[in-house]
């Protein structure tokens, strides 16, 4: 049994541009462009102090000191991290309009410190994994790429996320690989084309880059929830979804299934 992988790209463009997609590019494009304005304001802070210290009166706009800003961005960061579990527990239902407030708050705390903690954990393996030799941080990457579904809609913890991202992948990995490249190229089209902004001056491009990362942060969490949907699915029938036959689409499911 493999995985649909054109029908996965496609699922995945489809739902994020749903309405409560859209509504999650806005929160992420917020929170990332609020970070992005404090880095800004930090930096033109020093560059003040150091240079022209009256540009402060001067031009008081986005002078921020570090202190404050990194008080807000951590703020921003925790609220990031809750988005992103939220996020992730949208595209896995078959909700296409509302944010259900659940998503945000149920074992939010409990989630949010497994993803903290396992995120460190997963990065020094497959770090280890690249270090030897590049091919098994590859495999791991791979089998392990579901972990964080596991945590923010099953509630496990980390350990249990990996262990089931394993047994989940086994016996997909390479078509999961064909997946994982497909997506990166589509996010790393999208980026080029958004950091073109850049041209426009510093803050123009601060807001085309953050727009272009919104964008791809819900493409990408939408294509690991639809991927996780379809490898959930398969053991439990007997026909796999070929090229020309897709799997129904969680939009078309009925709203009480």
């Amino acid at each position: 049994m493999s995985i649909n992988i054109t029908y996965i790209l496609k699922e995945s463009a489809g739902r994020s541009i749903e309405r409560n997609g859209l509504l999650l590019m806005g929160i992420f494009f917020a929170l990332s462009l609020a970070n992005g304005l404090l880095g800004l304001g930090v930096a033109r802070w020093a560059a003040s102090r150091e240079f022209a210290p009256a540009a402060v009166q001067a031009n008081p706009f986005l002078v921020v000191p570090p202190v404050v800003a990194g008080v807000i961005s951590l703020v921003l960061g925790i609220a990031s991290l809750v988005v992103s579990i939220a996020a992730i527990r949208v595209f896995v239902s078959p909700e296409t309009d509302r944010l259900p407030r659940e998503y945000f708050t149920r074992n939010v705390l409990w989630a949010a410190l497994n993803v903290v903690v396992g995120g460190i954990i997963f990065g020094i393996i497959v770090a280890l994994g690249f270090v030897a030799l590049i091919i098994p941080g590859i495999f791991l990457l791979v089998s392990l790429a579901f972990w964080t579904v596991y945590v923010a809609v099953e509630d496990q913890n980390f350990v249990e996320g990996f262990r089931n991202s394993w047994a989940l992948t086994r016996g997909r990995r390479l078509p999961l690989l064909g997946l994982g490249v497909a997506v990166l190229l589509l996010v790393a089209i999208i980026s080029a084309v958004f950091n073109v902004g850049y041209l426009g001056g510093d803050v123009v491009g601060l807001v085309f880059a953050q727009l272009g990362g919104a964008i791809t942060t819900v493409f990408s969490t939408a294509a690991l929830a639809t991927a996780y949907n379809q490898l959930t699915a398969l053991p439990e029938t007997d026909e796999t979804p070929t090229a020309g036959e897709e799997p129904v689409s969680p939009r078309d499911a009925p709203k009480g299934a």
